[in-house]
């Protein structure tokens, strides 16, 4: 009888993704409950509305990448529990560096266009404009997440077939 090579369990990874997810989760919402009042060289507040922007904070950042790293960790439990997909792991690959490249590339896009629409009526007594956010924003977002999550699961199909000895190529 052939003796069965021993999986690693996946329970602890599953505890750290859901660990990492929801930190990352917590300091954005954290980061959004920020109030932040830009100054100019002088006593008087710079108005939201001016066009003046610095980029994201250093907190928001460190949301994204632990709810990034999250979403892989989870991609990768995920890909070592499905083990009988280890033959196109490579289409995981291919597929999850594609959907991150478009997500990317979305952000970017959105980034640069010119936003004309808006309303006042979202806070009437800061003197802000209100801008929704896009959906190629949004897509974008769901875009880098579900690529992320196909690339971490290439590494988990990868580890589950050298575990299990798969013939199947890298």
């Amino acid at each position: 009888m052939p003796a069965l090579k021993r999986r690693k369990p996946v329970f602890p990874l599953l505890i750290a993704a859901a660990m990492l997810l929801i930190a990352g989760i917590a300091v954005l919402w954290w980061d959004s409950q920020q109030e932040v009042v830009l100054y100019i060289g002088s006593y008087e507040p710079l108005e939201a509305g001016s066009g003046f922007y610095i980029g994201p904070g250093p907190a928001e950042i460190i949301g994204w990448v632990l709810a990034l790293l999250g979403v892989g960790a989870l991609g990768v439990a995920a890909g070592s529990l499905l083990s009988q997909l280890a033959p196109f792991k490579a289409w995981f690959l291919v597929a999850g560096l594609l959907l991150a490249a478009a997500g990317l590339a979305a952000m970017i896009w959105d980034y640069n266009q010119v936003r004309t629409f808006g309303w006042f009526a979202y806070a009437p007594l800061s003197k802000s404009e209100f801008h929704p956010a896009s959906a190629t924003l949004i897509l974008g977002k769901l875009g880098i997440a579900a690529g992320t999550f196909l690339a971490a699961s290439y590494m988990g199909l990868r580890h589950s077939s050298a575990l299990t000895g798969s013939a199947a190529s890298d």
